[in-house]
């Protein structure tokens, strides 16, 4: 079996960089290649790449059993460093043998994690049907507009988690000119990685609009190719699945509602097996971690590997600013049992959009891998959850506003965070435990009185204290700390019991 392989262009490669120049095929090529391809040209290339590799490029000669067959290259683009464009070139005698798509897979994958690249650029004359093809199986979106009549351009964005990820969109989408006009004011956001679009939308009660069904699915499909952002949606149902797939949406997510019931998970796993996307897993609206585990063991035993959780809020009994509390310990401990990426959907937290930047800061701070906003292009008017949503130009000055941390300072946080938490519990239980001691030293009281037995026996007492001390000191606590935690325990149950015998 031949194994396509990338290496770095050395200078003992000239000869066989020579031969390739003038052998390839040059009907779609750029005219900056010179012809006949001399040894000069070989040695201003190959010292041009010395110069630039990692810097300002990738550029790798494309290898079948150790003889090289093409070449192929990301160069960065001067005017924007976050963008790069991809080239490649390919003897005509390995065409159509799948080795241009495995090479463009790779040097894709280079660029990203060495240029830290937002997207990747490449253009190609319409009639070349085979490199569009390449470009397509390796998730180039091409866009509406072509760079001149005959020649088209397509676009391939970052999914490196290194970089956080903004997923921005209606929470609904509503009409044609809606979502496409929403989604080219978003592209025009370099942050943003990932169009969301709410296609059937599960309503609290009848009567309320429930999305447009497949017929907002054309639509979607219309603007991912007009904006070149690849698109995902919500799924509850294996029908759902079903026609997602079929208008190519990129990602899907798994709602609240949807995650709360293991039988509906199973469906969707059950749906999705087999077929390679992204899925994200938002936690279930009660603050139920085990449920939300389960959901992601579902879709790992259904063979789906691309998994991703989405912390969207709680459903909370109690008053709080937050349409849904953020309960901030549960993701995290999410994180650290799975080791999956988290996005934090802030639209769905706050309620408003008052709260998003502080909430947004928060969850950076935290060391979140991503955010979702919900996104209009006339958020006043929208059909659903319109107090939450907000402009894509006020989602450009928000995103300006937040501080981005470095990822470790970020885990630092987060780690942080989770032993925060976990002493919240620890004095959670040691007040519930408080408290059940008062209540049997108040039934302690209450027998003493009725069998005229005096409140304190201090001989009891010390031995107590000095066996608490003693087993304390075992566990690496000071007698300082016991002696005072339990003569304050003792002091307020003997004024309680002296309450109940009348001494008081």
């Amino acid at each position: 079996m031949n194994i396509v392989v990338l290496r770095k262009w050395s200078p003992t490669d000239k000869a066989e960089l020579i031969a390739l120049c003038n052998a390839v095929d040059r009907t779609y090529l750029s005219d900056r290649m010179p012809f006949p391809y001399t040894e000069e040209d070989a040695d201003w290339w190959l010292g041009m790449v010395r110069l630039n590799e990692g810097k300002n490029g990738v550029f790798r000669a494309i290898t079948v059993d150790g003889r090289i067959i093409g070449s192929v290259s990301v160069e960065r683009n001067s005017d924007n460093r976050k963008e790069g464009e991809l080239g490649y070139m390919l003897l005509t005698e390995h065409w159509s043998k799948g080795f241009a798509t495995e090479a463009v897979a790779q040097i894709c994958e280079i660029a990203f994690h060495e240029l830290d690249l937002d997207k990747i650029t490449a253009k190609v004359y319409e009639p070349n049907i085979a490199s569009i093809k390449v470009l397509e199986k390796n998730g180039f979106i091409f866009e509406s507009h072509g760079v001149t009549a005959d020649i088209k351009q397509a676009v391939k964005r970052s999914e490196t988690p290194a970089s956080t990820t903004i997923i921005a969109g209606p929470c609904s989408v509503e009409s044609e000119t809606q979502i496409i006009a929403t989604a080219q004011a978003l592209a025009k956001i370099p942050e943003v990685k990932l169009l969301r679009g709410g296609i059937w939308k599960p309503r609290t009660r009848p009567g309320a609009f429930e999305g447009r069904g497949e017929e907002g699915l054309v639509w979607l499909r219309e603007a991912k190719h007009e904006s070149g952002l690849p698109t995902a949606t919500e799924v509850a149902t294996p029908d759902h699945v079903e026609l997602a797939l079929k208008y190519d949406v990129d990602a899907l997510w798994i709602g609240a509602r949807t995650v709360v019931n293991p039988f509906s998970v199973q469906q969707l796993a059950d749906a999705l097996q087999g077929v390679d996307i992204l899925v994200y897993v938002k936690n279930p609206v009660s603050p139920d971690l085990k449920l939300w585990i389960g959901a992601f063991e579902r879709f790992q035993k259904a063979g789906i590997t691309r998994l991703s959780a989405i912390h969207r809020g709680f459903s909370y009994y109690k008053e709080s600013p937050y349409r849904n509390y953020p309960m901030w310990e549960i993701p995290i401990e999410l994180t650290r049992q799975l080791n999956v990426p988290l996005i934090t959907d802030v639209s769905h937290i706050c309620g408003n959009r008052e709260l998003l930047l502080p909430t947004a800061q928060k969850a950076l701070d935290l060391a979140t891998d991503g955010l979702m906003i919900e996104c209009h292009i006339n958020p006043d008017e929208a059909l659903t959850d319109a107090l939450q949503q907000i402009t894509p130009e006020a989602l450009k000055s928000l995103l300006a506003s937040l501080t981005f941390r470095s990822k470790q300072s970020g885990k630092v946080e987060r780690d942080l965070a989770g032993l925060r938490s976990e002493i919240d519990d620890i004095d959670s239980e040691l007040l519930q435990l408080l408290a059940r001691r008062m209540e049997v030293s108040s039934q302690i009281g209450e027998y003493k009185k009725l069998n005229n037995v005096a409140v304190v026996q201090m001989d009891r007492w010390k031995k107590i204290l000095d066996d608490h001390v003693s087993t304390g000191a075992e566990m690496g606590l000071s007698p300082i700390l016991i002696n005072k935690v339990f003569e304050a325990i003792h002091q307020e149950s003997i004024e309680r019991q002296s309450r109940i015998m009348g001494n008081d």
